[in-house]
């Protein structure tokens, strides 16, 4: 009998201890990230879903794009969503009307949306590369620009930027919302729009097949004005913060595993990593600048700057935006809390 039961013990054993690892196992929880427009400006967010770094925080994180501003931070606000990867703009918008969304990890820490003129349009205007930024500006007259959605950040950046050099919109330089990527580049091809304004590799594209030129590259810093901006971060409502505190900690490491990959990983590997993505809608060389161009874009800290907020707030103030605001407190659209 005992021989029986010490054949059976070991079986029993590993039985055990299967469960145990099991049950230690953290259950996937399904949750929604929205974010504007499919493209890099959420770069860590790809790299976390191709590396499986939500997964190992217990998360199935389903990523819904909306084809430009303004749903993506509707949907979290209204409980659709838990969290959203978005432009600053779009939360300083939401405190406007009384409505928050709180930053815990920021994903970049540098504009890198761009402005592409088609080579055409630049001709006839006399636009050349390496021409002052402001001369270019000037020069765009009668021109139609090209943004995602009215009230975008691609908006406020081409309504800042031409006001800047004393153009008047519409009178000067007419400005159309032609959706995402998968719009605004064909609209450009077909010459709807002589400039188009949205975040790489985008404007990357256009360039590889020498349809364009820069008319603005912030990435590069051409814009001195923008240096630190509230260019994407990871947001979700005070409600959630309170209520799930653990649920935003498991995002805010998954998330932060990303942004110290990105930091030790080399732009090649990183541009493999990027290809399920984009390869077929992007040249390999195309992606790979856009890529280098993103990676020192990356906040390696996760914290958000009062230079940032104060950049990106005094933009759209100037703008005309922001009307019920005064001022706005680096603690009004952020927390460093799950970073700890």
């Amino acid at each position: 009998m005992w021989r029986k039961w010490i054949r059976i013990l070991p079986v029993i054993a590993a039985l055990a201890l299967s469960l145990t690892l099991t049950s230690a196992a953290p259950a996937a929880e399904k949750v929604i990230l929205t974010q504007p427009v499919d493209s890099l400006s959420f770069f860590p967010i790809y790299v976390g879903r191709i590396k499986g770094f939500f997964k190992e925080e217990g998360l199935e994180l389903d990523v819904k794009a909306t084809a430009g501003g303004g749903p993506h931070l509707t949907a979290v606000l209204a409980g659709k969503a838990e969290f959203t990867a978005s432009p600053g703009t779009y939360q300083l918008n939401a405190l406007n009307s009384g409505k928050r969304a709180i930053g815990f990890v920021d994903l970049l820490r540098r504009n890198i949306i761009g402005m592409v003129i088609h080579k055409d349009a630049a001709k006839k205007a006399g636009i050349k590369d390496g021409m002052p930024l402001m001369d270019k500006v000037k020069r765009a007259k009668g021109l139609k620009v090209g943004v995602t959605r009215p009230g975008a950040l691609t908006d406020v950046l081409a309504r800042n930027l031409l006001g800047r050099a004393g153009m008047k919109v519409p009178a000067d330089v007419r400005i159309l919302a032609v959706g995402g990527g998968g719009t605004m580049l064909p609209a450009f091809k077909n010459r709807k729009i002589d400039i188009f304004t949205i975040s790489t590799p985008h404007p990357e594209r256009m360039l590889s097949q020498g349809l364009g030129i820069w008319f603005v590259n912030w990435a590069a810093g051409e814009d001195k004005a923008i240096k630190e901006f509230m260019m994407t971060a990871v947001m979700a409502t005070p409600k959630l913060m309170k209520e799930r505190p653990k649920l935003v900690k498991r995002m805010a490491r998954a998330v932060m595993k990303s942004q110290n990959y990105i930091q030790k990983t080399s732009i090649d590997q990183l541009t493999k990593d990027m290809t399920p993505f984009f390869g077929k809608r992007v040249t390999p060389e195309a992606l790979r600048i856009s890529v280098a161009t993103v990676k020192g874009a990356v906040n390696p800290t996760g914290v958000m700057t009062d230079e940032a907020v104060q950049t990106t707030f005094n933009i759209m103030k100037s703008g005309g935006k922001l009307k019920n605001l005064k001022s706005v407190k680096r603690s009004d659209v952020w927390t460093d809390d799950f970073l700890k």
